[in-house]
């Protein structure tokens, strides 16, 4: 967007439209205005996406979007749609008729995964909007009187003459927290818009708003239980449902544990109910193997993935990334990429790709929603006297009178200390501080930032209060932060993620459910093991002992290769933002051994400094 009116360079743009060129396996289109420009990769996922025509351009509106909306239906019945016309009718039209009908509140009436731009001219506005979870991806950089958007930071790195320096605020929060995740970018200007985040642009400035929150969910009250499972049932039905109205093979995530099961399960059965079929299932557990065999009696998450294999006639695909993986991924670019640490997902990607699958199903988001544990609660039930109730989940939780010193460290941890002051929960918080570790930045880049350390997220503090925490859980930024690093890897492949665990309706209702839910008949998620009832098989857990050892025995094998890297001096440039005598010391300081959970939080800071130092010699190196 040009707001001064002068025209926009069709040579630049059209560098930065085809920098996405992997994202339109089906083709790439752009419309050029007064001012203003638009392009569109496209990818037909859903029936209605055959009728796509992007930019759609329409009386003084011009849309693009990226956006599978899930509820269709509703949308056609308020806007008076007449059902001849509705299969035939694109998500992007849809959009753009609920903004002539409730013009910027037409977002809160969207349902599903989007992202889109919408330009009014006769507001001479420009409205972005990205849906409340942050499904799709969408980032923003405004300079003087220009503004540009994309699903893709590339495309800004693509188009001449855009100023793209790097934020070193950034660079020293990651150094500081790598492990804390964040939607964020590490350029300069540029900005992902929040999940559940809309702007307003014209001439006069930038204005942010949100069209969802999580704190205002309403309380769900039932004067009987069964009315929460009935209704949990349906919204799970429901969300899963939606997401298989597609026209492409869809394979899931199937890890053992209650998300990816309950998910697997649902969409295997009412695809079947439709005469169709899940093609398959992905895990990151390693093949059983003489290496990683079954310890029996059902305490492997393997075995769970291997009776809903046999019941639903699924074929599941395990994981067999390597050391050389995770090295790779340490190699990319984190400023496009992001630093969320899933590179065992790349083995997915492939195999998925391979057996043409184009629609991945994740439970991802649903410890924050649908399955959402205790966290909280024991301080919650300290604060409300609730003495037997809490007595009861603190001698299970430690596995039985026998073992009081587990009840006295359970009690103190989960139920004393979230009802300490900040200053005091700072000292006895149960969560690792990175900052305890010899750090491998340079002091004075901490110096120059002292905010960076404040960027720490809080989640990371527990309070006697499960919403509060499962509401700080849905902003802290690592789901939006994830699921951008998902949809950027997995253009490349064709292929478009979904969680239906995420689904608006469900996260209303489970954020509005009763304290006294999360934990009932001595065991946590109840609620949702009754509200799909007898498909799930018995025995399910996340029991993931041996998919644990594969990530060790990864970690190893990647550190070193990076202290042979070192040897061979790989890493001899030097990088101004990381103290490189320690830097080079860590690289070369493998455990004897092997590696064990003490050594992770030293290998997690080694591998933010390596990619910080890859960084540092893309985008710094020649201008010092």
């Amino acid at each position: 967007m040009h707001f001064d009116g002068s025209p926009v360079d069709p040579q630049g743009f059209h560098a930065a439209l085809s920098a996405l060129d992997h994202y339109g396996n089906h083709g790439s289109s752009s419309a050029f205005f007064a001012g203003c420009a638009f392009g569109h990769q496209r990818l037909d996922i859903t029936s209605a996406a055959a009728f796509e025509s992007q930019p759609l351009e329409e009386v003084e509106l011009v849309l693009v979007a990226d956006a599978i909306l899930d509820n269709r239906e509703a949308l056609c019945d308020q806007l008076g749609i007449e059902r001849r016309f509705r299969a035939a009718l694109p998500d992007s039209r849809l959009i753009l008729l609920a903004y002539r009908r409730w013009g910027h509140d037409c977002v809160r009436r969207l349902l599903g995964d989007y992202a889109f731009a919408l330009w009014d001219a006769s507001e001479c506005s420009l409205l972005c909007a990205r849906d409340h979870i942050g499904a799709r991806p969408l980032y923003c950089i405004s300079q003087g009187d220009r503004f540009y958007f994309a699903s893709d930071q590339r495309a800004f790195k693509a188009w001449p003459g855009l100023s793209l320096a790097i934020d070193e605020s950034s660079v020293a929060a990651f150094l500081i927290a790598p492990g804390d995740c964040h939607d964020f970018s590490f350029f300069r200007d540029a900005y992902p818009l929040a999940p559940g985040g809309v702007l307003r642009v014209n001439r006069h400035g930038l204005t942010l708003d949100t069209h969802w929150s999580p704190e205002e969910a309403t309380s769900v009250r039932y004067a009987r239980r069964e009315g929460y499972v009935e209704h949990f049932r349906e919204l799970l039905m429901r969300a899963v449902d939606d997401r298989l109205d597609v026209t492409a093979k869809v394979g899931t995530h199937l890890s053992g544990g209650l998300d990816s099961s309950g998910v697997t399960v649902l969409a295997s059965q009412l695809l079947k109910e439709q005469g169709r079929r899940l093609d398959s299932s992905y895990s990151w557990s390693p093949p059983v193997s003489s290496r990683y065999p079954l310890p029996g009696a059902g305490r492997d998450e393997r075995e769970v993935i291997e009776r809903i294999g046999q019941q639903e006639a699924l074929e599941c695909h395990f994981g067999s990334t390597s050391g050389a993986d995770f090295l790779s991924y340490l190699e990319r670019d984190i400023a496009v990429d992001g630093t969320v640490d899933v590179f065992e997902e790349f083995d997915v990607m492939r195999v998925a790709e391979k057996r043409g699958v184009r629609v991945m199903l994740s439970g991802w988001g649903g410890d924050e929603s649908a399955t959402f544990g205790i966290r909280g609660y024991p301080g919650y039930l300290l604060t409300h006297g609730r003495w037997w109730k809490l007595l009861t989940l603190t001698r299970e939780a430690a596995g039985g009178l026998r073992r009081p010193r587990n009840m006295a460290r359970f009690f103190w941890q989960q139920a004393v200390v979230p009802c300490l002051p900040n200053s005091l929960f700072a000292r006895y918080s149960p969560f690792f501080d990175p900052r305890r570790l010899p750090p491998l930045y340079r002091e004075m880049l901490i110096d120059r930032f002292p905010e960076a350390a404040a960027r720490r997220g809080p989640a990371w503090r527990l309070y006697p209060d499960p919403n509060r925490i499962q509401c700080l859980l849905l902003r802290h930024g690592h789901l939006g932060s994830r699921m951008s690093t998902w949809a950027h890897w997995s253009a490349e492949h064709g292929l478009i993620y979904r969680y239906p665990l995420t689904d608006r309706r469900l996260l209303d209702f489970t954020l509005g459910l009763p304290p006294e839910l999360l934990w009932e008949q001595e065991q946590p998620r109840r609620l949702y093991r009754d509200a799909i009832g007898q498909r799930l098989p018995p025995g399910l857990g996340k029991n993931d002992s041996a998919n644990e050892r594969k990530r060790m025995a990864i970690r190893d094998e990647c550190w070193r290769l990076l202290s042979s890297a070192s040897e061979r001096q790989v890493f001899r440039m030097p990088c101004e933002w990381l103290n490189m005598a320690a830097f080079q010391k860590r690289l070369l300081t493998v455990p004897d051994g092997g590696m064990n959970d003490r050594d992770v939080p030293g290998f997690v800071m080694l591998c933010s400094a390596v990619q910080v130092w890859h960084l540092w010699q893309r985008y710094m190196s020649s201008s010092r």
